[in-house]
């Protein structure tokens, strides 16, 4: 699954690192700062399929 953020560079670093904890990454882009706004950044992230945690033992 592919996920942008935009927003000031603050708040993508910050939801970023917030998605990080949550879900497997596969790749960051890098920060880009946007022309046609000013003071927003954005950021694409891949996430990768969850692992496998296997089976409960009973």
């Amino acid at each position: 699954m592919r996920i942008r953020i935009d927003g000031t560079y603050a708040e993508v670093v910050h939801a970023a690192n917030t998605i990080r904890t949550l879900l497997p990454i596969r790749q960051i882009s890098p920060v880009m700062k946007l022309r046609e706004r000013p003071h927003t950044w954005r950021v694409f992230l891949n996430t990768a399929p969850r692992r496998d945690t296997g089976r409960w033992i009973t």
